[in-house]
């Protein structure tokens, strides 16, 4: 009879040890259990913090630079998009990226003196289109030593059908002022 009772205490407290295990590990499931979220995150840290130094030097500095067939080129500052960028996008939405967006907030803090604070970011996945995301980010900027404000930039993500983890698109929208803040 006690050996009974022992093994029905065994198995109650081996479903209940269970049971607690997946509700653990399902609440504790936040945005960084998305790999896609996890992206994104990375590179809205690339690019609202700083200006990073590095990167200004090899996108401003002349001697980076050659002309070939009339075109300029700089392998330098392609070689560091690639190793700070490349894991993340495809290789035509890199290109475009770079070209459209990915050097607006970097160039504007460092030639005007901010200096720029990721802080956090709010990514969403939408519900009907899987690999879409929207993203609020919170960026912290000051001015020589001003205090600091913080300010929110809104964008979209789209993820590669066909690549998967990589994005195929990403865009600012909203970014409430904050490139024209950083032009002054």
């Amino acid at each position: 009879m006690l050996e009974r009772k022992n093994k029905t205490l065994i198995v109650f407290l081996t479903i209940i040890m269970s049971i607690s295990g997946f509700l653990i590990s399902g609440c504790s499931q936040d945005e960084t259990g998305d790999p896609n979220k996890v992206v994104i995150q990375k590179v809205l840290e690339h690019q609202f913090t700083g200006p990073d130094k590095e990167f200004m030097d090899l996108l401003w500095n002349p001697k980076y630079k050659i002309v070939e067939n009339g075109a300029e080129r700089n392998s330098e500052l392609d070689k560091y998009i690639e190793e700070v960028y490349g894991e993340y996008f495809t290789e035509s939405q890199l290109d475009f990226f770079m070209r459209a967006f990915g050097t607006t907030y970097q160039s504007f803090a460092d030639s005007n003196g901010y200096t720029l604070h990721f802080k956090e970011a709010s990514i969403e996945q939408d519900e009907q289109v899987s690999n879409r995301y929207t993203f609020v980010a919170k960026v912290g900027y000051q001015k020589n030593g001003d205090e600091e404000k913080i300010i929110n930039v809104e964008g979209l993500v789209l993820f590669s059908t066909k690549e998967e983890g990589e994005i195929g698109k990403f865009q600012y929208g909203n970014d409430n002022g904050f490139s024209d803040i950083l032009r002054q």
